[in-house]
This record gives structure tokens, sequence and C-alpha cells, in this order.
């Protein structure tokens, strides 16, 4: 099952995603891993310097917290079962303590989804105006900034960079009588490094005709809903899109001390109404014939799309399924948690750049380009990790 946790609100660091693995071991809150993961590398420096790996001497006694997760798992285990009989009673009793304490939390985590769910409603007004705003139905008045935003040195140095000004290159200068804000959520889905991953270039023009992003809340599941205006890749019948993620929002019966809020266990796409000749979820390869003056025969294959994203694979019980359609639904749960808890109520920031994923901050930092932007860019996100004056999203990829 994968752990979503609640909605961003509750907690000043927003809480993503938290996935338990196959074996069923512990999660932990992925706001916090960063952090953990470099506390933990410093640890292990400092340790490699006064001992050889892999090898503990007769003078060095291992803490619990220095194993592997599996090691400390068993090891506590073997320290349990190894208490006398009185000792592991009260052990157990603690335990069955811990149990009436998870039924408040199933309780306390329910009333956050209704909460959520409330104050999302007094919002919709807001979103039909960002709404209108973005398809050009509405002109706002000329806008005074009244929000601090101070020059950040780091980012003027990277703006310097020649890799920077390549970049920009990219960028297509729109016209001044351009109407609304065009590609805004094509935008938004490509600063999203989760979602970007799932939109290939054949997407693009379809997705510039997305209009709005919404949420629809039911007690035991809500949906996602992509609202299209005309165009000639989709069926009038399919302007609305949909996606629809059911919730558990009690603990695992055979594991409960692993509950930290509502999981999603399923969801469901919709059926895509495409115009003929204009699915891109299919390609049309010719294949060439072994015989000298054969015809070619044309064959329909799948190919990649942010449009496959409407229909997952169908798994009832994860834990009887393969490991690629688990790796498959876990992205797609985390998409689906990212979409209600913040890109939906928080889409302007991720597309002016005031939110950012620090998903590919590691890989740039592999490629050894201490002086470049790639590092600039790691070093960006040590900065923002640090200040509690820019909102950010410790990541949103899991363990």
């Amino acid at each position: 099952m994968f752990n979503i946790g609640t909605s961003s609100e509750v907690s000043s660091t927003a809480t993503i995603v938290n996935v338990k693995d196959a074996m069923n071991t512990p999660t932990v809150s992925i706001a916090n891993c960063n952090r953990i993961r470099s506390r933990s590398r410093s640890r292990s420096r400092s340790r490699s310097r006064s001992r050889s790996p892999g090898a503990i001497s007769d003078s060095f006694k291992l803490s619990p917290a220095e194993m592997p997760s599996n090691s400390r798992r068993a090891f506590l285990q073997h320290m349990v079962d190894n208490l006398p009989k009185t000792v592991r009673n009260r052990v157990l009793a603690l335990k069955h303590n811990q149990l009436q304490q998870i039924k408040i939390s199933e309780q306390f985590f329910r009333e956050v989804y209704d909460l959520e769910k409330r104050f999302y409603l007094q919002s919709c007004t807001l979103f039909d105006v960002r709404r209108d705003i973005v398809a050009g139905d509405v002109e706002p008045p000329v806008m005074e900034r009244y929000w601090r935003e101070e020059p950040d040195e780091l980012l003027e140095e990277i703006k310097t960079t020649e890799e920077f000004k390549q970049l920009t290159e990219q960028l297509h200068q729109l016209p001044s009588n351009a109407v609304g804000v065009p590609s805004f959520w094509l935008t938004v889905f490509r600063n999203v490094a989760l979602i970007s991953d799932l939109v290939q270039e054949h997407d693009e023009p379809l997705l510039e005709c997305l209009l709005d992003v919404r949420i629809s809340y039911e007690p035991d599941s809500y949906t996602v809903h992509f609202q299209f205006r005309p165009n000639g890749y989709l069926h009038t019948s399919s302007l609305q899109l949909t996606k629809k993620y059911i919730l558990r929002h009690e603990a695992d019966k055979d594991y409960p001390f692993m509950f930290e809020g509502p999981e999603i266990v399923r969801c469901e796409g919709c059926h895509i109404h495409w115009r003929d000749g204009s699915n891109l979820t299919l390609q049309t390869v010719k294949q060439k014939r072994p015989r000298k003056g054969a015809r070619n025969i044309s064959k329909v294959m799948p190919r990649e799309s942010f449009f496959r994203f409407f229909s997952p694979p169908q798994a009832m019980d994860l834990s009887l399924a393969d490991e690629k359609t688990k790796m498959v639904l876990g992205a797609d749960f985390e998409v689906g948690y990212l979409l209600r808890t913040q890109i939906v109520p928080k889409a302007i920031l991720f597309y002016t750049g005031d939110i950012v994923d620090n998903v590919n901050d590691e890989l740039c930092t592999a490629d050894n380009t201490s002086a470049s932007l790639s590092s600039l860019s790691h070093g960006d996100q040590d900065n923002q990790r640090n200040s509690k004056e820019r909102p950010s999203i410790s990541s949103v990829n899991p363990k």
C-alpha cells in the first residue's frame, strides 16, 4: 500500500508521499528524507575514518541507529525475544496501547481530510478566477506586488552562466497580444519532474489546450478533473478527463503499526474518445516485407504518452501485483497526491518557480560540473532548504 499522509496545509513543511515497499518495511516521511540522508552521509564519513569498512573492533560498540534498517530491525527483534517473560509481556501491553493510539490517529486523519475538503470548496471561487485569467476570459487590472522578494545572489550568478543562456534560447517569445497565459498548465507540468517524465513531445499540443485542473472529494476517494478547450485531438464528449483515487482511512489490519495517514489503495482512469487518427497513445509503424517488391505493412503500436495516465494498470490486491505494476502504480499514486495537495492549489507558484522540486539535483552534481549551472542549482537547493521565507516541497520522489 502507499501511504499519502494528509494535506500539506497541516504542516509548514509539505508531507509528500511515504511508500511501503513489497516487504512492508517502515516508512519515513519524505519531507525529512533529505535531512536524514545528509546527516547519515556525514556520520558515515566520520566513522569510516575511525574503523575499517565491514569490521567492528572489540573496543567499538555499534549503535542500532548506525545499522542498516533491516539489520536494526533484526537486532531489536532479537533483543525483545530475549527479554525476561514478564518484561516481554509489558512490551506487548505497550504495543496494545499503541493500537489504541492508532485508532485515535485514524479519527484525526479522517477529520483532517474533511477539513481539507471544506477549505478547498472555499477556494473554488479563486480557482474560477485563475481559470478565467489563464483562458483570457478576464483581464485583471494593473497589479502591484506587496510581498517581499529580495534579490538572490546565487540566482543572479546562475543567470550569468553560459549554460543558462543556452537554456533561455529554448524559450518561445510570446507576442504582446497573447491571450490569457498561453501553455499555463503545460508549463506547470514541465516544471515538476515527476509529471514532466510522463509528458512526451507529441503530447504538448494537446496539453496546451488544458484550461483547468480541479479536485472533487468523496468520503473515501477524490477525483482529479482535467478540463480541455475544444481541439483537434479529443472528441467533444472527452473534453473533461478524470482520474479517481480510492482511499483507505483505516490502518492495515495485518500491519497496523505502519499507519501514518490515509492510503491510496487503487486508482481508476477514464475512457478517452479520440478523434479519428488523433490517438496520442498509439503510433503507426511501417514494417518492411522480407520479399523484394512486397508492399510494406502498417502496424499500429502503443507509445509512451501523458494520456496513458488515464489508463492505469488494475491491481485489486497490490501484494499480488508484479514489480513493474507496483512501480507504475507507486508513481501514479504519487502524481495523484501531488496534484491534489500541491499543484492544483498552488499552480501559479510552480509556473513562476517559487516552488521547485529537487529531484534532479543529485543527478546534476554527479556530472561533476562544479563551476556550471548544475552545481549552482545544487547550491540553490541547500539555500532553499535553509530558508524559512521561501515555500518549497522537500521532495516528490519516494525513498
